[in-house]
């Protein structure tokens, strides 16, 4: 294979029309430009240049191999560019894995982050699942993953997979406005077992629910609506008035004038929000989002402190 040394050196001394011309050009030596030029010439076979008292004249097979080498050196020197694009942060894609309230909330406010200190650098969101994500990670589909789990429900370990702490959404009581209770700081379970309790038909949400009503002296009127981890349509009839549930902090996306949010006197069900990627070292785009999703937690983990008196 030709030696891009070799060729570099081949185009100088084409450009400048001489050997002793390229050797200043290149900080060399002109025994060790002519050295080169003809030990490419060896192992073509042909003559490249022709010397003359005037300088070097191309030949056919060198005018040949000079467009060649025009398009290889100018490619590498697009790839060098790109790679110190990434490099530097100052372009390229981070493809981010979410579940929902992480890409509605957490994965808009990097996007912002991004904006101010790196604005070459774009978020290409997929909303996935714990399982999705690991998944994804370990095929390379994915470069980062906001992912969670409970306290209650530990999740196994992944071998090949490395989870970084965030920050611990805290749980809470959702209550229609009107509520009699609305207007209290904080409330104990025993207190709202006259109520009707919304509750997903499948899924951790439905898990959460029936873990924390669990041990009541009776059973409270149930609904059911939506499905999965984060059920949007119980906030919905929560709003509606039509009974209330438990979501954790991140998980409240409807307005405050229709859904009023409480702290949970005595039961701390942490939900853990988590990074998840792959081990070894980070890509510099890789590592940017790490040290931003941190420092979002760690802020995220004050405003709960502050907002349940923590």
């Amino acid at each position: 294979m030709l030696e891009v040394d070799k060729l570099t050196t081949f185009r100088a001394v084409v450009r400048h029309g001489s050997f002793s011309a390229a050797a200043k050009s290149l900080n060399l030596t002109q025994p060790a430009v002519s050295r080169q030029v003809s030990l490419l010439e060896r192992r073509l076979g042909t003559q490249l240049v022709v010397r003359t008292h005037r300088g070097v004249r191309v030949t056919d097979a060198g005018s040949l191999l000079l467009q060649h080498t025009d398009a290889v050196l100018n490619r590498l020197a697009v790839a060098e560019w790109e790679i110190g694009q990434l490099a530097g942060l100052r372009g390229g894609t981070v493809r981010l894995g979410s579940f929902f309230t992480a890409l509605v909330v957490l994965s808009s406010e990097l996007a912002v982050v991004f904006e101010e200190r790196h604005p070459g650098l774009t978020i290409a969101d997929d909303l996935v699942n714990r399982d999705e994500a690991v998944s994804k990670l370990i095929r390379g589909a994915l470069d980062v993953a906001i992912v969670f789990e409970y306290a209650e429900e530990p999740t196994a370990t992944v071998a090949g997979v490395e989870v970084v702490p965030l920050f611990d959404d805290p749980l809470t009581v959702l209550l229609p406005a009107r509520h009699p209770l609305a207007h209290r700081a904080e409330l104990e379970l025993s207190e709202l077992t006259g109520d009707t309790w919304i509750r997903a038909h499948t899924g951790s949400a439905a898990r959460l629910v029936d873990r924390l009503l669990t041990g009541l002296p009776a059973r409270p009127r149930i609904r059911l609506a939506g499905n999965g981890d984060e059920p949007i349509e119980a906030q919905a009839l929560v709003a509606a008035g039509a009974g209330i549930t438990f979501a954790h902090r991140l998980n409240v996306v409807l307005e405050p004038d229709q859904v009023v949010v409480k702290p949970l006197s005595g039961r701390r069900e942490l939900r853990h929000i988590q990074a998840a990627c792959l081990p070894g070292d980070r890509p510099p785009a890789v590592a940017a989002t790490l040290a931003a999703l941190e420092e979002m937690g760690g802020a995220a983990a004050e405003d709960c402190g502050r907002a349940w008196g923590g």
